[in-house]
């Protein structure tokens, strides 16, 4: 009897979950951008100015980064760790969190890192203690009168096919912890999403298998265990190249074409997700001025929203999260985003970020067309967005000139955007098509037709 009662508990538990993950709505855009990193949960002085970058730029999406000693410490795990930098989030606005628990085999031994990996037993009681205790609806968050909000997404260890030290299979190895930690997540709530820690791309000193990383959890992403792959794309002229140092654009180094031949060369047949917790267009170096990066950063940054399953237009993106929206350009030229941290002055690649959060605020994609014509369809807001990333190789139409078609009756205006900001304002008059002239190549478009 008690047996019948604890599968009846278990059932109805189970239910109620699918049920609360069915009445979720889906995230608009801006909900699953931002960046990184929030650390081992820490509420100082630097996490609550990054809470006010984050929100200045309109982004509403986090990883936190937990080093082994804040997750695991004392060998038993230690979620509780979180609790304050958790409390702060949902008071700061954040809407998705990627917690992401750190190893690197390098760093073994060393102060706060533990010193070794451990089987996938340990990973299975770090899933399941920190997804009890911060999914949504969990016994923690509805004690602090939080409800339907928590961290929904894990990851763990960061970029292991750079160093290549971390054992593919075994007892102690990449594929026994993602098993682990997915078996532990989803032992609490099987609509958790659970996915490796991102993994460099060919640009990065990554091939096409990910120097057999991404080979080696095939058998996990083909199952369900894991949800689909964080690739790291920093894109340049030289390395991971839009438009390479010879003048030729090539659509080889894009986030579509990276998602679909990783998947290829690793064997994973099933349809999964894409996430990217870090992505830049490198300044400073290569020739590379800060106009130039943010101009290339605008394209990166639709690059990486509009990836699509394999079907050609159904939405892959789950995540996208640009590295570093936190960083001064003086402290990292390269990457970032940022003149000035309090108050919040953006640099010129920060400029554009805020630009395009700004412009998809409550918006969707309706139409994907990353790998024909090149342009995404948003609608939201009472708005409509098109945008058109306007070079040969990404788009079988780029030219000199775009036609918006299908307009909204309602619409009055439609204003057209570059990297820098507003280009063109347009008087509509019952339109239902309209064609922009003079139009430069090689960059990314946006056409935003509101009433």
């Amino acid at each position: 009897m008690t047996f019948g009662k604890t599968v009846l508990a278990a059932m109805v538990l189970l239910l109620l979950q699918a049920l609360a993950a069915a009445q979720t709505p889906a995230p608009h855009l801006d909900d699953i951008c931002g960046g990184g990193n929030f650390t081992n949960g820490l509420v100082n002085a630097e996490m609550t100015t990054q809470f006010d970058i984050l929100a200045a730029a309109g982004a509403h999406a986090i990883r936190l980064k937990i080093l082994p000693g804040w997750y695991y410490a004392n060998d038993v795990p230690s979620p509780e760790k979180l609790d304050a930098q958790i409390l702060l989030a949902h008071q700061r606005g954040v809407r998705t969190m990627i917690a992401q628990f750190a190893y690197y085999d390098k760093y073994a031994g060393h102060p706060g890192w533990s010193k070794n990996l451990g089987d996938g037993a340990k990973w299975q009681a770090v899933g399941k203690a920190f997804a009890e205790r911060f999914q949504p609806n969990s016994a923690f968050l509805t004690s602090h009168d939080i409800h339907d909000w928590g961290v929904t997404l894990y990851e763990a260890i960061n970029e292991p096919n750079i160093d290549k030290t971390i054992a593919l299979t075994g007892p102690s190895s990449y594929f026994a912890a993602l098993e682990g930690l997915a078996d532990g997540v989803h032992a609490v709530n099987p609509n958790l999403a659970v996915i490796p820690a991102g993994l460099a791309t060919k640009g990065a000193g990554g091939d096409r298998t990910l120097n057999g990383y991404g080979k080696a959890i095939a058998p996990l992403l083909n199952s369900g265990k894991l949800d689909g792959l964080d690739l790291h794309i920093y894109s340049d002229i030289k390395f991971a190249p839009i438009v390479r140092e010879d003048g030729n654009v090539t659509f080889s180094c894009s986030a579509q074409a990276e998602f679909d031949e990783i998947k290829k060369a690793c064997g994973i047949t099933r349809d999964i997700n894409f996430y990217c917790t870090e992505y830049n267009f490198k300044s400073g170096e290569q020739g590379i001025d800060d106009d130039l990066a943010a101009k290339r950063l605008l394209t990166c940054i639709w690059d990486r929203l509009g990836v699509v399953k394999a079907d050609g237009h159904t939405s892959a993106t789950k995540l996208a999260l640009v590295w570093n929206l936190f960083d001064t350009t003086e402290a990292n030229k390269r990457y970032g985003l940022t003149e000035q941290t309090s108050p919040w002055k953006p640099a010129a690649r920060g400029k554009t970020f805020q630009l395009v959060m700004g412009l998809i605020a409550g918006m969707n994609f309706t139409h994907l067309d990353p790998l024909g014509r090149g342009e995404f369809t948003l609608a939201g807001d009472g708005k409509t967005l098109w945008v058109w990333q306007n070079y040969e190789g990404y788009s079988s139409i780029h030219g000199t000139r775009y036609t918006v078609s299908d307009i909204p009756a309602a619409a009055k205006t439609l204003k057209v955007y570059g990297w820098d900001g507003l280009r063109k304002t347009i008087d509509l008059h019952g339109q239902s098509s309209v064609t922009v002239d003079d139009l430069a190549e090689r960059e990314t478009y946006m056409f935003q037709a509101v009433p």
